[in-house]
């Protein structure tokens, strides 16, 4: 019986791993030294870290006015949504130092997770590139349902409201 239920839990892991499709994993440490974990499938991008939560992962730079623009809309939201709705922010301008990358943070009141530049946040930027067409302008978002599939792109600034639309539509909620 052990090995019926062990091999049971075997298939069923197997299959779970089979239906998201992995293509790659990225290790990440944020601007707080904390790790995300994003995994890049032809649907989306999946994170064990976030598991379970909506996630807007925002595509930025520290030079670009939207993107800068877009800041306090996203800390409302993160704040308004939060337990179940999560930002990740990833820089994919010049790099900045960490004292550089934790003033803009700071400066910018940002309470979710910023992934600063590095070559893996340029290949993931890449990899979003070959799947939607993304020419790499700034702000550049994908909101992703809680099994990581992308549910819309935005290129350009958004506005609050149509953002929290979107996102509340994955939780089930009524919008106006």
């Amino acid at each position: 019986m052990k090995k019926l239920m062990a091999f049971l839990v075997i298939a069923f892991l197997g299959i779970n791993l089979q239906a998201r499709d992995v293509i790659k994993t990225y290790n990440f440490k944020d601007n707080s030294g904390k790790s995300i974990v994003l995994q890049t499938m032809d649907s989306g991008v999946f994170s064990p870290t976030f598991k379970g939560k909506v996630i807007l992962l925002a595509f930025f730079g520290k030079n670009c006015p939207p993107c800068r623009a877009e800041i306090p809309g996203f800390v409302k939201l993160q704040d308004e949504l939060k337990g179940k709705f999560q930002i990740v922010a990833v820089h994919v301008q010049q790099k900045m130092t960490p004292n550089e990358l934790n003033k803009f943070v700071a400066n910018h009141k940002i309470n979710y997770p910023v992934i600063p530049a590095t070559q893996e946040a340029f290949d993931l930027a890449n990899f979003i590139s070959s799947k939607t067409g993304w020419r790499g302008q700034i702000p550049y978002s994908i909101l992703l349902d809680k099994n990581g599939n992308a549910n819309k792109t935005y290129l350009g600034m958004q506005s609050e409201e149509r953002l929290t639309k979107d996102i509340k539509a994955l939780f089930n909620y009524r919008t106006n």
